[in-house]
Parts: structure tokens; C-alpha cells; sequence
């Protein structure tokens, strides 16, 4: 009970007497020491709400100590201005004891967590690491854009393996009867004329037979080099099957259309096959023309055109024969 009283006595000559109550000191001291005590009051309420804002922080309690030793000497100059009245000097005794020790315990942990403070990368090293990170990501996306474009390029590369014959480089089945889907639909559309050739190598067994598959194979290949030097960028030429070759014509009409069949039958006709590996061996060819009409189907066109071709072919083979079972 002693011990409470004489920490509460109040009895010890104030400060003020210090100040010899001159007005000016005391202005001065009251006003300083009452905003020192309401910012160290503050000051651990803001770090209060960082810590409870940002409890991600890996050091936390580090702003809690410092909390506490602001708010201990807030309480330290809070009871400095009441003893400039009142000698409470036992509780300022007091304070000031607790705040030591408050702020020796937060020099410790300072010291303690001051490597891992120094660790932390600098504001340059920050920047630094951005650049490269910035940098990389600008590679990332270059080799991201080049991949792209030779997966793009490989999708090509792909798509048109699979529409070309292997053997001739010329359409497939498949990419001949891609093409002549759109160009029927062209031809409707903008109802223009569009022509058919099928061209067939007459006695190719034969060559087979007699000169082996591999010279059969050049004959193909040299059979294709003749009508596509008389065909246009714009025809589509393709390997409708075994020796036979479709040429679609776009923007060509049955008149037209003769003209270029009779020029690769004689062409055929006039070549001589396999000549580089020491042969010299004549074919002909038939073939079958038929001209789009408005509203017939793909399937019915090449059944026309087929039909021609076998047509050719029972009539002596060497010719052309058009869809009025005319020789041209």
C-alpha cells in the first residue's frame, strides 16, 4: 500500500517551479511536449493498421515494438506535462524504465533482423532484374512469334502435302476435287464459263510392262510437265488417277477449251518420253471435255467429262472428244 502511495505522491515540487512559472517557458514546454504526446499517440494507431493491412509482411512484429516504444515515450512526455504542476516523479521514474526496456528490446531485434533488411535487392537491383526480366519476355515473345510462324509455315507445308501427289507435285484426288468445289461455286455465282479436261495416257500399261514401273513413273512426271506448260497460272492440274489428269479451266469456254486439249494431244503426241535414261518412247493421249452448264453438280461433270474421255478412247484414242460427241 506504501509502495502505491508513494508512486501516486504527488507531493515533490513540480517543473513548473524550474520554469518559475514564467509564461513564455511554460507556453513553450506545454505546447511542445502536448503535440509530442499526440503524435506518439498517433504514430502507433498508423502502424497498428499496417500491420492489420499488410499481415504479409515477413517482420511484422517489428512494427508492433516500434509501436509500443513510441507510444511508452508519448506516455513519458504525457506525464512530463503533468508534472510541470504536479511531482509525479515515481511514475515518470516508471515510464521511463519501461521505455528503456521496451527500446533496448527493439535495438535487439533490429540488430537481429538488420541482415535480412540489408538482403532485401536495392532499388538499381530492382531495376535491373526488371530489365532483364523485360528482356526476356521480349525474347519469350519473339521466339514465341517464330514458333508460331513455322508452326503456321508447317500447317502449310502439311495442308499441301496432303492435296499433292506425291509423284507428279501436282494435286491429289483430294485438292482437285477442293478446287473444282470452288470454282463451280465461282462459275455459278458469277455465272462465268468454266471448262474440264480429263486427259488420259493411251497403252501406259504397256510402258509399264515393257519398260518397268520406274520408267512409268518418268513418263507421269514428263506427261505433267507438258500440259502444265500449256496451261495458265489460274487452271488447276491434278493426278485424277493411275494416268489420268484432270485440268480444271476457269474462265474458259468450250471453244477455248478445244483449242488447249488439241494442243496438248499433239504435244503428247510429238514428245519423246524417258530420253535422258537412253529410251525414246511415243505416247498418246485422249481426252474428254465438258463446259459447266448453271445448275449441274460437281459429281455430274465429271461423269460427263468421263464419259467424253471413254468416248475418245473407243474411237481410235489420240483425240478429243467434246460433251455434243463431237471430234474436236
Amino acid at each position: 500500500m506504501n509502495i502505491i502511495n508513494e508512486l501516486f505522491d504527488g507531493s515533490f515540487m513540480p517543473h513548473g517551479h524550474c520554469y518559475k512559472w514564467q509564461s513564455d517557458l511554460l507556453f513553450l514546454h506545454v505546447v511542445g511536449d502536448a503535440l509530442t504526446v499526440m503524435a506518439y499517440f498517433l504514430i502507433p494507431i498508423a502502424l497498428i493498421q499496417l500491420v492489420k493491412k499488410r499481415n504479409d509482411f515477413a517482420f511484422n512484429w517489428i512494427f508492433v515494438m516500434f509501436a509500443a516504444f513510441i507510444f511508452l515515450c508519448g506516455v513519458t512526455h504525457l506525464i512530463n506535462l503533468i508534472n510541470i504542476w504536479h511531482g509525479y516523479y515515481y511514475i515518470s521514474g516508471m515510464a521511463k524504465l519501461i521505455t528503456g526496456i521496451v527500446s533496448i528490446t527493439t535495438t535487439v531485434m533490429i540488430v537481429y533482423l538488420l541482415p535480412k533488411v540489408i538482403a532485401f535487392p536495392s532499388i538499381k537491383d530492382f531495376k535491373v532484374k526488371n530489365e532483364q526480366l523485360l528482356l526476356a519476355k521480349k525474347e519469350l515473345l519473339e521466339a514465341n512469334q517464330l514458333l508460331e510462324q513455322r508452326v503456321e509455315a508447317r500447317t502449310k507445308e502439311l495442308e499441301e502435302l496432303a492435296r499433292t501427289d506425291a509423284l507428279t507435285g501436282v494435286l491429289n484426288r483430294g485438292g482437285l476435287m477442293s478446287c473444282l468445289t470452288d470454282e463451280i461455286d465461282r462459275a455459278t455465282r458469277y455465272k462465268r464459263p468454266l471448262s474440264l479436261l480429263m486427259v488420259d495416257l493411251d497403252h501406259f500399261k504397256y510402258v509399264n510392262d515393257q519398260y518397268g514401273h520406274q520408267q512409268g513413273d518418268v513418263v507421269l512426271t514428263e506427261a505433267v510437265q507438258i500440259i502444265s506448260n500449256v496451261s495458265r497460272h489460274s487452271d488447276h492440274l491434278g493426278r485424277y488417277g493411275g494416268e489420268e489428269f484432270l485440268l480444271i479451266l476457269p474462265e474458259t469456254d468450250m471453244n477455248e477449251a478445244k483449242s488447249l486439249a488439241e494442243r496438248i494431244r499433239l504435244d503428247v503426241e510429238q514428245h519423246s518420253f524417258c530420253q535422258q535414261d537412253g529410251h525414246d518412247i511415243s505416247l498418246t493421249c485422249s481426252i474428254g471435255l465438258t463446259e459447266y452448264q448453271p445448275g449441274q453438280t460437281q459429281s455430274s461433270l465429271l461423269q460427263t467429262a468421263d464419259r467424253m474421255l471413254y468416248s475418245a478412247k473407243d474411237t481410235g484414242r489420240n483425240r478429243v472428244i467434246v460433251n455434243d460427241n463431237t471430234d474436236a
